[in-house]
């Protein structure tokens, strides 16, 4: 159970990185997220809150459910947006990183993420073990820190893109600018 937890906190990290990585794009780079992109972002969001609960409650079979189902819900979006730009004539969006787009890493990663909740569910099933109290009551080293990086960037998240979009649905084709901060002068970008 203790190197169950140890593990999902390093995914958790990686799932950290992963979101604060679309922070810099989004605000140092100038590249607003879509609307296929916050699905992608939601997505990373729901399978680090099934993490997140086993870290800090104890692994549980519906905690990596929910990861699983936050993963491909993710990476179902990612996979819209690779085929959306298959297409001939359809430029890509935003910047390559290594050679490929956001959408298509996003991609890769939540496939991998559905991969290691179902092999997390798996050995937690084969292992059949009871926890005990101090399995419990045990946190892996940096594990509250890594939660409430998670929990920062979860709210970051939704406040960017309330700001984005403000009260009405999100846009498709892009976006040009923050709704909730534009003043509607044509003349600014």
């Amino acid at each position: 159970m203790r190197l169950a937890r140890t593990f999902d906190t390093v995914v958790l990290a990686g799932v950290c990185l992963t979101l604060l990585m679309a922070f810099y794009y989004q605000l140092v780079l100038g590249e607003l997220p879509c609307a296929l992109c916050n699905l992608q972002r939601l997505g990373f969001m729901i399978f680090g809150a099934g993490l997140l609960l086993n870290v800090r409650y104890g692994t549980s079979p519906w905690n990596h459910l929910l990861s699983a189902a936050g993963a491909l819900v993710g990476s179902l979006v990612a996979l819209l947006q690779i085929f959306v730009h298959v297409l001939p004539g359809t430029p890509p969006t935003g910047t390559a990183f290594l050679g490929l787009h956001m959408y298509d890493w996003t991609y890769i990663a939540l496939t991998g993420a559905i991969v290691y909740s179902l092999v997390s569910l798996a050995f937690l099933a084969a292992g059949g073990r009871r926890r005990t109290r101090d399995d419990a009551a045990w946190r892996p080293p940096g594990a509250a820190a890594v939660s409430a990086a998670f929990i920062v960037l979860v709210g970051a998240n939704l406040v960017s893109t309330f700001l984005e979009n403000g009260f009405h649905p999100f846009k498709s084709g892009g976006q040009f600018h923050y709704e909730m901060l534009y003043d509607g002068d044509v003349m600014k970008p």
